[in-house]
């Protein structure tokens, strides 16, 4: 058996910025115990929390549901077991790279149990085989339509308000400045701001501590946008940031 404790971060922009309690682990081969205590979670709004195990695939990160967690009290303390059906598409508990408690509000909180340095928001929910049955039938059925345009600066008025800072972000003024322009993608619910910019793992450290966590190439994005920036810079894109909106 293999046993640690490691600590239990709140996650911003990708990032991992205030440690709010600690995990502590217990593994078998391919089973374990989970011990979660946290201080500082505001669950008067938040009364819920998912919780995921997750380990790395195809350069990002699969999590698996393990379940929700339920607290009215100050201080978080939850306690679960997990088997083999748990973890995945991992053959061990070896694989697994942490812990992931995601709040109603979308706020994230990680353990990393590797020591590799996790971004949170390539942390992606592994689908159960009918959710990807059910996926391909929607697909076959009908094509999720995908919205994708270049805006201004004064455009960000769309985002909800409580994004409206964005307008003064570093890296997207310097991104806006050089392209003039910026990119506005609708994914189903899901969507995305994109400041233009050839890709380089540099730049990507820049952004990711901006708050712009995901690049996608002008190709990925849609014929048409960001051809005449991109000329033959085959690494020309967006650096992009998922909005929440308001429900």
């Amino acid at each position: 058996m293999k046993r640690f404790t490691k600590y239990l971060y709140e996650c911003q922009g990708g990032q991992r910025v205030r440690n709010i309690g600690f995990v502590k682990a217990e593994l078998e081969t391919k089973s374990g115990k989970i011990v979660v205590q946290a201080r500082g979670i505001d669950l008067k709004e938040d009364k819920e929390m998912k919780m995921f195990l997750f380990y790395p695939k195809d350069g990002e990160y699969e999590s698996v549901f393990q379940g929700t967690v339920l607290n009215k009290d100050p201080i978080l303390q939850h306690t679960f077991c997990f088997g083999e059906e748990d973890i995945g598409e991992v053959k061990d508990t070896e694989k697994l790279a942490g812990l992931l408690l995601e709040s109603e509000k979308g706020i994230r909180y990680v353990s990393i149990w590797n020591e590799e340095d996790v971004n949170v928001e390539r942390i992606r929910e592994r689908q159960s085989v009918m959710e990807e049955l059910s996926v391909e039938e929607e697909k076959e059925e009908d094509v999720e339509e995908l919205i994708c345009e270049k805006i201004g600066r004064k455009d960000l008025v769309r985002l909800p308000r409580k994004d409206w800072y964005l307008a003064n972000n570093n890296f997207l003024l310097h991104g806006f400045y050089n392209y003039h322009h910026l990119l506005w993608l609708e994914e189903g619910e899901n969507v995305y701001v994109g400041v233009p910019g050839v890709y380089h793992p540099r730049e990507m450290q820049v952004a990711n501590a901006f708050g712009f966590p995901e690049f996608r190439t002008a190709v990925e994005v849609g014929a048409g946008i960001g051809r005449e920036e991109a000329g033959k810079q085959e690494d020309f894109g967006y650096y992009c940031r998922r909005i929440v909106r308001n429900k």
